[in-house]
């Protein structure tokens, strides 16, 4: 099943049965392998590393047994294998192909306006050569390393193909200036003359000479050489001298692209934001004393409510205190069976961007903005200060943001819209981590002070003592209510492996929003008693407890 929404589209795919626990990545190879073949040799592989692994991974375990603190039972009772569960992925769809969009960066990059959004304040060389280097920086950051390495071999073969035609060309008219073999070039009886002046221009540009051909000289001509000759060692020095440049201008480029590559955290963000609401869902989250990342049902011998007391959800009379529902992402270091994988001192920041229209000026105060906009909004964003978070990897988190700070929204334009678009930022529980090392939920609670709800949303909230009005206790009154255009969640944080600072993004969209669903579980234990973490089930969702999840489009 697709939804589809502004050039996003969001595929669910229902897991099976057999795949839904957290496993081993040779374990699911096996299950995933629809061939005899690959099945039994996935299986095989599987038990040689366990068995050959088995010491170095127990050694391993007590290395790093003072670090974990995961509960051992995720999930409580191990029911949340035995609901549907759903995969969920997000597609972007662009309408410009490659060379189009390289075509129109090189357009921005030489000054020619390729839409009515390009703003400058002076009319730019046509060729700039600072801004072509510039944008082709740029480029090299942002593409692949194969695609970087076949974009250096083309450009070392055209600078090669042209002084080749140059030499080519001048010793069509003086061949005694250019020697190949100790005879004229050309003048052997195999020789090609095209195929000796691109030896000579390879030879010379990477500055290898292995003497073969080279430009003639008085000393080994029995005749006086032309003037004209000189030009040919002229061509030569300057071809030597671009080779030399273009050697070191790879390298720089290459060495950057490298440093950037650490400079990216080792973390993958869920592709799906959920909405997890009502009192049997988040019942746990008040009572349990030591809830660990995956949000277990059972804790410490403490039952929760029974799920047929109330399967439906909002509309039981005496559904009171309703607590305001949470919207969540995780993101996993892929470095978490890795020593010295863990990220130090990492840090979320998230805001929402929205159309403008839906600011709700609550300030006194204007500023001028970019592009003439005058306005400014301001959302008061509060955290629950008496609450503590005992997640297993949030345990010393700490909330680094006031609640009685007020956040402002920041009025820009947007460059693929006539309308204009504002920004805020989101509080989220937990923004600090001291030791990241597996898996991490990002959560933002909707109540009154929310920028993601509507102003009736938060009016009704505000009247009902900060809980969740019983009549938008559905899926269909919360999807009604969002109203934000993206969520940008930044990462940031310092490697523990190479001590350089790292950062990570991601933008979700409200087609991304998922209302009604948690997330499953990720961590396990292994056969030998460690714990594990399922990389593969970060996008894997299953209906909340008590029902009420949205159908899929």
């Amino acid at each position: 099943m697709t939804s589809t929404l502004n050039s996003r589209s969001q595929i669910a795919l229902l897991r099976p049965p057999r795949e839904r626990a957290p496993m081993s990545i040779h374990k699911r190879r096996v299950l995933e392998s629809h061939s005899f073949v690959t099945s039994a040799a996935w299986g095989l592989f599987h038990s040689v590393h366990r068995s050959s692994s088995a010491s170095s991974k127990r050694a391993h375990r007590r290395f790093r047994s003072d670090l974990d603190v995961d509960s051992p039972c995720e999930d409580g009772d191990d029911t949340y294998h035995d609901r549907p569960q759903f995969t969920l992925k997000s597609v972007r769809r662009s309408s410009l192909s490659r060379c189009r969009r390289m075509l129109r960066c090189t357009k921005e990059a030489t000054g020619q306006k390729s839409s009515h959004h390009y703003y400058t304040d002076a009319e730019p060389k046509r060729w700039d050569i600072n801004s072509l280097i510039s944008s082709y920086l740029s480029f090299s950051h942002r593409t692949s390393y194969f695609l970087l390495f076949l974009l250096f071999s083309l450009v070392y073969y055209a600078n090669i193909l042209v002084f080749a035609f140059v030499y080519w060309g001048f010793s069509a008219y003086y061949p005694e200036c250019v020697t190949s073999a100790g005879v004229e070039i050309g003048s052997g009886e195999n020789s090609d003359l095209f195929g000796d002046s691109f030896v000579l221009s390879w030879t010379t540009f990477s500055t290898v000479g292995y003497g073969s051909v080279y430009p003639s000289t008085g000393a080994n001509s029995d005749e006086a050489l032309p003037r004209k000759c000189m030009i040919v060692g002229v061509i030569g020095s300057f071809e030597a001298f671009v080779g030399v440049l273009y050697a070191g201008f790879c390298t720089a480029v290459l060495f950057g692209k490298v440093i950037r590559s650490q400079s990216q955290a080792q973390v993958y963000f869920s592709d799906p934001l959920v909405i997890r609401y009502g009192k049997q869902e988040l019942l746990s989250d008040k009572t349990s004393n030591n809830l660990d990342v995956e949000s277990q049902d059972v804790e410490l011998g403490e039952t929760l409510t029974s799920i047929e007391e109330s399967r439906v959800i909002g509309q039981n009379k005496n559904d009171v205190n309703i607590t305001c529902p949470v919207l969540e992402f995780r993101l996993v270091n892929r470095l978490h069976d890795v020593e010295e994988g863990e990220i130090v001192e990492a840090q979320l920041d998230c805001v929402a961007i929205f159309d403008q229209s839906r600011i709700i000026s609550t300030d006194s105060s204007f500023y001028s903005g970019e592009c003439g906009i005058n306005g400014l909004g301001t959302f008061t964003q509060s955290t629950n200060n008496g609450h503590t978070d005992n997640y297993p990897e949030a345990a010393n988190a700490s909330n680094g943001n006031d609640s009685n700070n007020q956040q402002p929204t920041a009025i820009f334009h947007s460059h693929n819209s006539k309308q204009n678009r504002a920004i805020t930022k989101l509080t989220l529980e937990s923004n600090e981590h001291p030791y990241f090392r597996r898996v991490w939920f990002g959560r933002h609670i909707l109540d009154e002070n929310s920028p993601l709800l509507s102003e009736l949303a938060r009016t009704k909230i505000k009247q009902n003592g900060g809980y969740w009005p019983a009549e938008l206790n559905n899926h269909f009154s919360i999807r009604d209510n969002l109203h934000f255009r993206h969520v940008l969640v930044c990462f940031s944080g310092t490697s523990n492996a190479n001590a350089t600072s790292v950062y990570a993004q991601k933008v979700y969209d409200l087609i991304d929003v998922n209302v009604g669903y948690r997330f499953v579980p990720m961590n396990y234990h292994a056969e030998t008693g460690e714990l594990k973490t399922d990389s593969y089930l970060l996008n894997a969702i299953s209906e909340q407890r008590g029902g009420g999840a949205e159908p899929f489009l």
